[in-house]
């Protein structure tokens, strides 16, 4: 489920993000005591800056970075993202772009890996509320055209 070690690279790098209907997007909001969610539209697609990646078990498992996408609704939002598949498959961001768990909000996210007690979804979290579904995160969109059909 990892992502190859020579995504690394990507830091510091646009990479292309596109949203997909998959289980559905919901608006999560947070507070001390709660966590609730409301049924949302997908966002448009976008490129984002990878600030970060997350390493598990020394593989790369997360990244989050900033949206850059002038004139769509999220530019200067931040994503996360994290593969969504548990297997033993290796992705990369060009001929096997993988799907993931992805989650856009205002502040930067805290990346917690914890595939024992947190679902993948979960191990994005932002202080507010943020939005959360699914989606491809590869180099461009060719990639994902070519590879997923999208």
């Amino acid at each position: 489920m990892p992502l190859e070690d020579l995504c690394a690279q990507y830091k510091g790098g646009l990479v292309f993000v596109s949203p997909v209907i998959g289980f559905g997007w919901c608006l999560v909001e947070r507070d001390a005591l709660s966590v609730r969610s409301a049924d949302a539209e997908p966002p448009r697609p976008f490129h984002a800056r990878v600030s970060e990646f997350h390493y598990f078990l020394g593989k790369i498992k997360a990244g989050s970075g900033i949206i850059e996408e002038q004139n769509h609704p999220l530019d200067k939002e931040w994503v996360a993202f994290c593969i969504r598949d548990r297997g033993k498959d290796m992705y990369d961001l060009t001929t096997k772009p993988g799907k993931y768990n992805l989650r856009i909000g205002s502040k930067k996210p805290r990346i917690k890996i914890d595939p024992e007690n947190l679902p993948m979804p979960e191990c994005m979290q932002f202080q507010s509320q943020c939005l959360s579904g699914l989606g491809y995160v590869a180099e461009s969109a060719t990639w994902i055209k070519a590879i997923a059909g999208k």
